[in-house]
């Protein structure tokens, strides 16, 4: 049996062969300890204030990955994204010693949230101070129900500070209402338009990330030389492409013979 590939399955492979090679390119240098400058956020660098502050007063920070989940529907890529966050979050809350407690809108979800907190205490040697119920199955892929159950936590639990990252909408109203009466501090972000106008009026627009900022956070939080790689790279292709897109609207408006052939 032999295996045959259309142009489209080349030009994926092709993608992903650029992709790694522009990798590693950009993490062993990182590796070898060369700085990458970042643009500053001033919403994730309040997450580290919110560590240090819940260590102190012995409160908790509460954190969401959002409504998606991990069974390949819609949100999955946001959902994954937020583990990564939350394996930030959990590496800084072990860290600082401070309080962390987690909600899940899905099952798998949960199962591997639990996994990634626990595992970050044990590599910071925290083990005895991981608590399985500080993470927490709110519902199974109800909006609402969701919502719900995050706003009772927060307000059941002695939050002091709140990271929302992933797939929300207009039902993050729920909550952010909840913690704008409380004054308390929060970053947040969704890939849903939606929800951002809404999460602007509550948290205030320099603690809201937008787009793609929301995968830059991880990167951000630890600096670890994969997510920086992985940033970089991400940069380069972005700029890449808008070259294209460039030269294909020159080729196009002085009718080169070449652009016929790729314009087609």
């Amino acid at each position: 049996m032999s295996l045959t590939f259309g142009a489209s399955t080349v030009f994926i492979l092709l993608v992903i062969l650029i992709f790694l090679l522009l990798f590693f390119a950009a993490w062993l240098p990182l590796e070898r300890g060369r700085q990458l400058l970042l643009r500053p956020l001033r919403s994730l660098h309040l997450v580290s204030t919110m560590a240090e502050q819940a260590a102190e007063n012995g409160t908790t920070i509460h954190f969401s990955p959002g409504l998606g989940g991990l069974n390949g529907d819609a949100g999955t890529a946001e959902a994954l994204n937020g583990l990564t966050m939350l394996s930030s979050i959990a590496r800084l809350s072990a860290r600082t010693r401070s309080n962390l407690v987690t909600t899940t809108n899905d099952a798998l979800t949960y199962l591997t949230a639990g996994d990634t907190t626990r595992g970050e205490y044990i590599r910071a040697g925290r083990e005895v101070d991981y608590l399985p119920e500080k993470t927490q199955f709110i519902a199974q892929q109800d909006r609402m129900a969701y919502m719900v159950g995050m706003r009772h936590v927060i307000s059941a639990e002695e939050v002091s500070g709140t990271v929302l990252l992933g797939r929300f909408g207009s039902e993050y109203l729920l909550v952010g209402d909840k913690l704008a009466q409380r004054d308390l501090p929060q970053v947040v972000g969704s890939s849903q338009v939606e929800a951002l106008p809404l999460m602007v009026s509550t948290a205030g627009l320099e603690n809201v990330l937008i787009g793609e900022e929301i995968y830059a956070a991880p990167a951000y939080l630890d600096h670890a030389p994969s997510h920086l790689a992985s940033l970089q790279v991400q940069d380069w292709l972005r700029g890449g492409i808008i070259v294209l897109i460039v030269l294909g609207l020159l080729v196009a408006t002085f009718g080169i013979t070449i652009g016929d052939y790729f314009l087609r």
